[in-house]
C-alpha cells in the first residue's frame, strides 16, 4: 500500500493554492487593463464628439455669414447685369445723341466694378488641414459639406475668370471714356455726376462694337453662370444649416 507523506501533501496543497492565486491575479490584471482600455476609448469618444460639435457650431456660423455674403453679391450682380444690358443696347444701336452719351458715362461707373464672392474659410481650413471631417459621424452631413465645398470652390474660381473679363473691358474703356467729364470723384464720395456736354474719346464703330461685345460677354457670364452658381450655393448652404441645427442643435 502506497503511503503519502504529510509534508508532500502540504507542498502539493500550497502549489495548488499559489496557482489559483496566480490565475486570480492574472484575471484581475486582465480585467483592469480591459476596463482601462474601454474607459480610454469612451473618453476619446466623448472628446471627439465634443470636437465634432465645436467644429459644426463654428461651421454653422461661417455658413450664416456666407449666405449673407452670397445674397449681397447676388444683388450686385443683378444690378450690374441691368446696367450692362442698357449699355450694350445703346452701343449696338450706335446711339450717339447727347442723352445717350450721358447715359453711357453714368453706366460706365457701375458696369465693371469688382465684387467677387468672399466666403469664410475659417472652419473649412481647420476641417481640411486637421482631417476634422472624419469626426462627422453623420455621413449625409459630411457628404453635404463636401458638396458645399465643391460649389464654394467652383464659384470662386469662376469669379476670377469673370474678373479677368472685366479687367480687359476696363482697359478698352480707357480709349472711350474721358474721366475728366466726371464730377465729385473725391475719395469716399460714391455719388458721381457727369458734366454736361460729355463726349466720347472715340466714335470708331469697331472700337465701340468690340467694347459692346466684351460687355455682352460679361453680362452673360454674370447672368447665366455667376448668379446661377450663387443660387445653387446658397441653397446648399441653407439646407446644410438646417441639417446642422437638427443634428447638433447649433444656433
Amino acid at each position: 500500500m502506497e503511503v503519502h507523506h504529510p509534508h508532500h501533501l502540504h507542498t502539493h496543497e500550497n502549489a495548488k493554492k499559489k496557482f489559483k492565486e496566480y490565475i486570480f491575479e492574472f484575471l484581475m490584471l486582465f480585467l483592469a487593463v480591459t476596463m482601462g482600455f474601454f474607459a480610454e476609448n469612451k473618453r476619446e469618444f466623448f472628446v471627439e464628439r465634443e470636437r465634432e460639435h465645436q467644429y459644426m457650431q463654428s461651421f454653422y456660423e461661417d455658413l450664416k455669414r456666407d449666405t449673407t455674403e452670397l445674397n449681397a453679391v447676388r444683388r450686385t450682380f443683378v444690378r450690374q447685369v441691368r446696367y450692362l444690358d442698357t449699355t450694350v443696347k445703346i452701343l449696338f444701336t450706335n446711339k450717339t445723341d447727347t442723352a445717350s452719351i450721358q447715359k453711357l458715362y453714368q453706366l460706365n461707373l457701375s458696369t465693371l466694378g469688382s465684387r467677387g464672392v468672399r466666403l469664410i474659410e475659417r472652419t473649412t481650413a481647420q476641417l481640411k488641414n486637421a482631417g476634422g471631417l472624419r469626426l462627422v459621424e453623420n455621413s449625409k452631413i459630411s457628404d453635404h459639406i463636401a458638396v458645399y465645398w465643391h460649389w464654394a470652390s467652383y464659384i470662386q474660381a469662376y469669379g476670377e475668370s469673370t474678373e479677368e473679363l472685366k479687367i480687359r473691358a476696363r482697359e478698352k474703356s480707357y480709349l472711350i471714356f474721358n474721366n475728366g467729364f466726371y464730377q465729385n470723384q473725391e475719395i469716399g464720395n460714391t455719388k458721381y455726376k457727369v458734366k454736361p456736354g460729355a463726349v466720347l474719346m472715340t466714335y470708331d464703330k469697331n472700337t465701340l462694337l468690340e467694347f459692346a461685345n466684351r460687355l455682352h460677354h460679361i453680362k452673360n457670364a454674370l447672368n447665366n453662370v455667376s448668379i446661377v452658381q450663387i443660387d445653387a450655393t446658397t441653397k446648399v448652404a441653407v439646407d446644410l444649416m438646417e441639417e446642422l441645427k437638427n443634428e447638433y442643435h447649433v444656433k
